[in-house]
């Protein structure tokens, strides 16, 4: 019960931090994507109803505080979840390697599907280039995230007392 407590209040925290975050124009205008991250992490490390619970309270969280309409992220964090989810028992999950690898995909994918999304509905407007620097950018921003997140919440979740025997001691 400690433990999804403290994912959701780390859910909030997250849309709060990606929300007050600036967006770089060196990378296209994006910004990190913390809440992809968080789905990512969950979705590694614990089990279907958790991962589920957080896919769908971080989709809801991202496409209810963007600008535009609601579908990039509830298209794309069910994806992430379900991948992470099937492979989450062949790959090392805590690796530094893996975590950039995964971050990188992670954050080219929330950005493909929400230019995908943006551009299909004429929200807004993508040129070519424009599309490039912002795909890449979300690249090195989700490289660059990911680890952070993980790093983060597995020292939050040592920090919880742990359960011994009958009862909390």
């Amino acid at each position: 019960m400690k433990r999804r407590i403290l994912m959701a209040l780390l859910l909030m925290l997250g849309a709060l931090l990606q929300q007050v975050l600036p967006a770089w124009p060196l990378f296209g205008s994006m910004k990190p994507p913390i809440l992809a991250a968080m789905v990512l992490y969950y979705a590694l490390r614990r089990d279907n109803r958790d991962m589920w619970l957080v896919v769908f309270a971080a989709a809801l969280l991202q496409d209810g505080l963007n600008l535009g309409a609601f579908g990039p992220a509830l298209l794309a964090f069910p994806v992430i979840g379900i991948l992470a989810n099937k492979i989450r028992s062949e790959v090392f999950a805590d690796g530094l390697v893996s975590q950039l690898i995964f971050g990188a995909a992670v954050g080219l994918f929330t950005a493909f599907a929400s230019l995908l999304i943006y551009s299909a509905t004429g929200q807004r407007p993508m040129h070519f280039g424009l599309t490039l620097l912002r795909l890449g950018g979300s690249f090195w921003l989700g490289m660059a995230t990911l680890p952070l997140v993980s790093f983060s919440i597995n020292k939050l979740e040592a920090a919880l007392p742990k359960r011994r025997g009958y009862g909390w001691q």
